[in-house]
């Protein structure tokens, strides 16, 4: 059995890394750039210099490691390619400006240092047009934040170049030394940067310490995020599975036991009728009803507290979160234990119908017994099986109850991620529910072993 368990331990890293493979290329295919976003009313106030406001994009990009490749960066191998594109998409009159010229300079770009050798001597062949001298300064100052800057002549720029690359005294008599020699890269280096200068790599080797990063939208620390949310979700999550468990079971053990009786026939049209109720309408009519809409105000329908619950009492303050919680918590709860109930009536039949359980009423053992020491363990299993979602749920949470009522838990978090293309947290959020759902699958197979002792994963010799 052990054996088993390890060879499962094992297999949560490979299908860790798939996953996470998976999950980055689907988010980098969903359309927007996080960096938009970002800069939002900025780039607008930059308008009059048109120079400035991309140097801030593209370090801002930078920064998030958005200007590398996604998966690997080859493009370190074909500069000399990428700027004949460059000067091929010149020749043909097209303006240094658009979605076109970005995407066309982009791989030189992603190059970076690599290129930059190639870039200077360019430079210094003297045989360039005027549009191919302008793109070459802009990847250098953009990329090597350079400090060159539109006012200055061509000349001085040029001038500037040449005292970086090869040291000396700029304009404004502050000495440098020669940035030459620290932009060469043996074919072990180059090699080395096909894996270390592109996104997932990067991200990989951060998921792998429990560094995500920080947020795009506000700078702030992934993780911050997290455990500010994470406790939020935990009081809905987890208190939502306990009713849901307490409830479903007994309710799914007497629909079995009495089955086609009224009171099965009543809870399974009620519990149907619940079960086919959408979440989000039932929000809504809650708020309406009870939450001081057209009917009752008995339910405060934002938020987790009043305002001043930081001044009451232990004993207060938690009655002012129960009172905020218990309109959410329903509706979280309802749909869970009506499936719930379905499951375990279902499994609960399928038991006291084996011939053991006839052997044991056989034998004269009283009905309470055949219930719940011989059929309801062997019964469980189907519930122990969705009981592996309470982990990854855990963190998850729950996206439209916690929209509809203000709750800034994860769900909240991740829904709020997607929309700005946050995807340090989103990238956290997907991994760390993966690894709970991992988790939760190995703690359902140990789970079946303990509930059902003639199940065993003992291989057979």
């Amino acid at each position: 059995m052990w054996r088993y368990f390890l060879k499962r331990i094992l297999l949560i890293f490979p299908t860790l890394f798939g996953i996470s493979i998976i999950t980055f290329i689907i988010i980098k295919l969903a359309p927007g750039d996080p960096t938009a976003f970002k800069m939002g009313n900025q780039q607008s106030g930059m308008s009059s210099d048109q120079n400035l406001a991309k140097q801030v994009i593209e370090q801002t990009r930078e920064i998030y490691g958005l200007d590398k490749p996604l998966l690997l960066n080859f493009v370190i191998f074909n500069v000399e390619d990428n700027w004949e594109a460059v000067q091929n998409y010149l020749a043909e009159g097209q303006e240094l400006s658009g979605r076109a010229y970005d995407d066309i300079v982009e791989p030189l770009k992603q190059a970076d240092e690599v290129a930059v050798p190639y870039l200077v001597g360019l430079l210094e062949s003297d045989n360039l047009t005027d549009d191919e001298t302008t793109v070459v300064l802009e990847i250098l100052t953009i990329k090597q934040k350079l400090s060159i800057t539109a006012e200055m002549s061509r000349e001085k720029q040029l001038e500037y170049i040449q005292n970086w690359w090869y040291g000396g005294t700029d304009s404004t008599g502050v000495v440098r030394n020669a940035a030459k020699d620290t932009y060469q890269f043996s074919g072990f280096q180059k090699f080395k940067k096909i894996f270390t200068e592109a996104q997932y790599p990067r991200w990989l080797v951060n998921m792998m310490t429990l560094d995500f990063g920080t947020s795009i939208k506000d700078n702030r620390p992934v993780w911050d995020h997290i455990k500010e949310s994470v406790p939020v979700s935990l009081i809905f999550t987890l208190t939502s599975f306990i009713l849901a468990y307490l409830i479903a079971i007994p309710l799914g053990i007497y629909s079995a036991t009495h089955q086609y009786s009224t009171g099965d026939k009543v809870t399974t049209v009620i519990l149907f009728i619940l079960y086919s109720l959408p979440n989000f309408w039932v929000a809504t009519m809650a708020i309406v009803f009870f939450g001081g809409g057209d009917f009752l105000d008995i339910f405060p329908v934002t938020g987790l507290h009043s305002l001043g619950a930081e001044d009451m009492s232990n004993w207060d303050y938690l009655l002012d979160l129960g009172h905020h919680v218990a309109l959410p918590l329903i509706i979280w709860t309802y749909g869970s234990f009506s499936a719930l109930s379905r499951y375990m009536r279902g499994s609960m039949l399928e038991v006291i119908r084996q011939d053991y359980i006839r052997t044991a009423r056989a034998k004269g053992l009283s009905e309470r017994v055949v219930t719940y020491k011989h059929a309801l363990r062997n019964s469980l299993i189907p519930i122990i099986t969705m009981l592996a979602n309470l982990l990854p749920l855990a963190i998850s949470g729950s996206i439209i109850i916690e929209s509809i009522f203000s709750i800034p838990g994860m769900g909240q978090l991740s829904f709020n991620a997607v929309l700005f293309r946050d995807y340090p947290v989103i990238m956290a959020v997907t991994t760390i529910s993966a690894m709970l759902t991992l988790s939760g699958i190995l703690l359902s197979d140990l789970l079946y072993a303990i509930v059902d002792p003639r199940i065993t994963f003992e291989e057979k010799r």
